[in-house]
């Protein structure tokens, strides 16, 4: 136990007296009983009773000022200077916290319910089919859009070429130059899958924000990210990781149409995270829908195995939770093809050898047929370039055992790659 070296010693000097008897009553008290009892009873043994009462009062009183001193100095122990108790922050409301520390939340995770109520009843829902066009570049910014579903992707035109400069998600505001006051669109977002969406009037969003001022910090923090985001996509080209995905019998006659909505963006949500396991903003890579499946483009200053581990433990698990769930027409059996190559960029887009060559392994029948036999809910082939460099000398969650070659045929030719299987029922046999 530590005492109180900031608490002043007078403090505890002061209650040295203090108690049942104090000194300058005791003292005279004393005599006078040594007086009287010699007064009424003349004899010399009252005398010295009264002697030993005087002699003995002044222990006590000592004794007692001992005490009275390490209790006022034990009374005061603390671990610092009294005045950092008036220091303590005062306990701040749940509301106020909801975005601190998470500067990477969207804009909708980072509202508290009644905001995010307040939100919902100024607003109308709207459906956006693939490829309509949220708010166009130089058009009049006169609404604000949040996401509640599927991906839009934010472009500019650069003479003949579009840029794709962003995606956004579900919990994401686009068009927040209106909720600015800023007349005109920067930039053209368009729905790359379904979007289901609120729009808001810029007016009725200003009065939203009116209403709930802590929003306004959080919509600044987001335009301050976006202002300091690179998503020119300027580094996808040359040796590039490329990986490439495709939804098991996407097209079943047992699907809907809204089947495979919900099928495709849970793919997508579930990428998303499993890229972030790998400290990989999914939100910020090349991505190009390929209808039942996606193109991922990552480039060349980002280590390959990053694309592989974690990524690919948090990807297999993930698809095993939402299989468990699933009814039958919307289970998420995915094939995964990984690939490093040469890429170039163009006016649609992204293309190569290497391109053409992953997609071929997502495609091989030797890969489809291994997961029809399986069940798996994740089938991930690689090239025997990427298997040597990266899966071999993998630590963490990679298993090079797990790993079986197949035969990849090419139109031209064949090759060899090796395949992993996540789920299902048997391990692999070499094909």
């Amino acid at each position: 136990m530590r005492l109180n070296r900031w608490a002043p010693r007078g403090r505890a000097a002061s209650h040295a007296g203090a108690g049942p008897v104090h000194a300058k009553v005791m003292t005279p008290v004393t005599l006078g009983a040594v007086v009287l009892g010699y007064a009424l009873d003349g004899s010399g043994t009252a005398a010295i009773a009264g002697v030993l009462a005087f002699l003995t009062f002044p222990a006590v009183a000592m004794t007692n000022a001992v005490v009275q001193y390490l209790k006022a100095d034990t009374l005061h122990e603390t671990s610092g200077p009294p005045s950092t108790a008036a220091a303590l922050p005062v306990p701040v409301p749940a509301a106020e916290v909801v975005a601190v520390g998470r500067e990477a939340a969207t804009f909708l995770d980072a509202l508290t319910p009644a905001e995010r109520q307040d939100l919902v009843v100024r607003a109308h829902r709207h459906l956006y089919r693939a490829e309509d066009v949220l708010c166009r570049e130089g058009g009049l910014a006169g609404e604000v859009v949040v996401i509640l579903s599927g991906w839009t992707r934010v472009w500019v035109r650069e003479g003949a070429e579009q840029r794709i400069i962003a995606f956004r998600g579900a919990g994401e505001l686009v068009g927040e130059r209106a909720a600015l006051l800023i007349r005109d669109r920067s930039a053209t977002v368009t729905a790359d899958t379904d979007v289901q969406a609120l729009r808001i009037d810029a007016g009725d969003f200003g009065a939203f924000l009116n209403a709930n001022p802590r929003v306004r910090g959080v919509l600044e923090q987001q335009v301050y990210r976006r202002q300091i985001e690179r998503h020119d996509f300027r580094d996808v080209q040359g040796n590039c990781s490329i990986l490439i995905t495709d939804i098991t019998r996407f097209s079943a006659p047992a699907r809907t149409d809204a089947d495979r909505e919900y099928v495709l963006g849970a793919m997508y949500d579930l990428m998303s995270e499993a890229f972030t396991a790998s400290g990989l903003d999914f939100g910020r890579l090349y991505t190009e829908d390929r209808g039942d499946g996606a193109l991922v483009v990552v480039p060349p200053a980002t280590p390959t195995d990053q694309v592989v581990d974690p990524m690919l433990a948090h990807l297999a698990a993930a698809l095993r939770r939402h299989n468990r769930r699933a009814a039958e027409a919307t289970r998420l059996q995915l094939r995964a093809a990984l690939h490093v190559g040469p890429v170039q960029r163009g006016p649609k887009g992204v293309s190569g050898i290497s391109i053409i060559t992953t997609r071929r392994m997502v495609d091989a029948p030797a890969v489809k047929r291994r997961v029809a036999e399986t069940g798996a809910d994740l089938a991930f082939v690689t090239s025997d370039f990427v298997f040597d460099s990266v899966i071999k000398p993998a630590p963490g969650l990679v298993d090079p055992g797990r790993y079986s070659r197949v035969r990849v045929r090419l139109k031209e030719a064949s090759l060899s790659a090796w395949l992993m299987l996540e789920g299902g029922g048997s391990r692999l046999r070499a094909v």
